[in-house]
């Protein structure tokens, strides 16, 4: 399957994942395997091996290939709960948040629930095995949309629709070439339009699923879009997007908040609030609220990760990021005014939206006003120990908005490589974009 066609048939990535499970999990074919001429290519009843895989990969079969195989193990409803308890062994702050708000039975409901359908159980298997890190993402996404669907008061139905759709919304990765999923370095577009084809595939694979709600497919499809159309793979606007889908975005968005950038830096799922207030605009309003709540109901507190011995260093490096920051939103303020936002260069219209997100982030946050700047400094000179966990806030804020420049920095780039913009006056607007969004490289 390729990020061009999308067809279900085409043996792709998966055939070489289920190789590699068979070596210690047996995959059989349950039947006969042909290509679409018609030559059989695996008889029923034998393993999948390397050589096999290869040979299926070269065709277009007459099914998808997770239709005509089996594992002899899988996740069950036993094994899905103990990821999970091993997830809040991992992270405390989320354990806590579930016992506060009694979601264990609704849990255990669901992951029987989830063994209703074999062609999750293998793909979910598969995901474990060969891509562990993006299967530990399922299994936070599914719990958070768990948590979020009772506290937005979903029917039982949709509840069980985005937990099923957390579980299996990366899966799409397993159809994906690893030498891309694994390349160290930039990805040339073509390598990055693969890797965002990823929710399509897992939608194709899950709109097969016999007697699975429609609801999972479409959640998993959108689970990258957002309300201001900044999204992918379809770059979609509020208007277009399901309730589940939007659940699931906004799981996704935690799971990265959390897994990643909080436990890098020591934080638990109380820091996240401000990070989801800065971005607020692409997100479900109702989704919003919910995970907030979803947040506070765990009565976390926000660790302080800066002793305050050090914490007059850590202010300079504050006040040293408010001055790039000032510096690169001052430089693409006048190229931001000539990207148009109806553009039907689809490129155009990405960039002018990642920089109306970055614009609106920066407004909301009030992170570049001149109040905010004397206020860090008053803190550092009258050593105001009582405000030094708002300074990690501040960092925090901070450290969102430069994320977002490199993002929009992505987009002009592209722009620029491209010549999209034409007119010698708007060429150089952008050369002094990027000129300024070098400051985002200070150390």
């Amino acid at each position: 399957m390729t990020a061009q066609t999308l067809e279900p048939q085409q043996a792709d990535e998966y055939a070489r994942h289920l190789s590699q499970v068979n070596k210690k999990n047996q995959v059989l074919a349950t039947e006969d395997i042909f290509n679409e001429q018609g030559a059989l290519l695996v008889k029923k009843g034998t393993p999948l091996s390397e050589q096999l895989a290869e040979r299926v990969i070269r065709h277009k079969l007459t099914q998808p290939l997770e239709h005509s195989v089996n594992l002899s193990n899988m996740i069950d409803a036993g094994r899905l709960r103990k990821g999970f308890e091993q997830l809040f062994e991992q992270y405390p702050d989320c354990r806590q948040v579930h016992q506060e708000l009694r979601l264990q039975i609704r849990l255990e409901e669901n992951c029987r629930e989830y063994t209703r359908f074999p062609l999750l159980m293998q793909k979910l298997t598969v995901l474990a095995m060969q891509r562990p890190h993006d299967y530990q993402k399922g299994l936070f996404c599914a719990w958070m949309a768990l948590a979020l669907g009772q506290q937005m008061q979903l029917e039982t139905g949709q509840v069980t629709a985005v937990f099923l759709a957390g579980l299996m919304h990366d899966t799409g990765m397993l159809h994906i070439s690893t030498d891309i999923l694994e390349k160290e370095g930039e990805l040339t577009t073509e390598e990055w339009r693969a890797i965002q084809s990823h929710p399509r595939i897992g939608e194709l694979f899950l709109r097969n699923v016999p007697g699975l709600a429609p609801e999972v497919a479409r959640a998993t499809l959108e689970h990258h879009e957002r309300r201001d159309g900044t999204g992918y793979p379809g770059g979609r606007f509020a208007e277009s997007l399901s309730t589940e889908g939007q659940v699931i975005a906004i799981a996704d968005s935690l799971c990265a908040i959390r897994m990643l950038r909080l436990s890098e830096r020591g934080g638990n799922l109380a820091s996240a609030i401000p990070i989801l207030q800065i971005n607020v605009r692409g997100y479900d309003p109702d989704a919003y609220r919910a995970a907030v709540a979803v947040i506070r109901a765990g009565e976390l507190r926000v660790p302080r990760l800066v002793e305050d011995a050090r914490m007059p260093a850590f202010i300079d490096g504050l006040l040293a990021m408010y001055e790039r920051l000032n510096r690169c939103f001052a430089g693409v303020s006048d190229v931001v005014g000539q990207l148009p936002e109806e553009s039907p260069n689809g490129k155009i219209r990405s960039a002018a939206l990642l920089a109306q997100h970055a614009w609106f982030a920066v407004a909301s946050s009030g992170l570049l006003s001149q109040s905010l700047k004397h206020w860090i400094s008053l803190v550092k000179k009258n050593h105001e120990q009582d405000h030094y966990a708002n300074m990690e806030e501040v960092d925090v804020l901070q450290q969102e908005v430069r994320w977002q420049l490199v993002q929009l920095r992505k987009a002009l780039n592209t722009l620029h490589s491209e010549r999209v913009l034409a007119g010698a006056e708007s060429a150089a607007l952008l050369e002094l974009a990027l000129e300024s969004l070098q400051a985002l490289d200070t150390p």
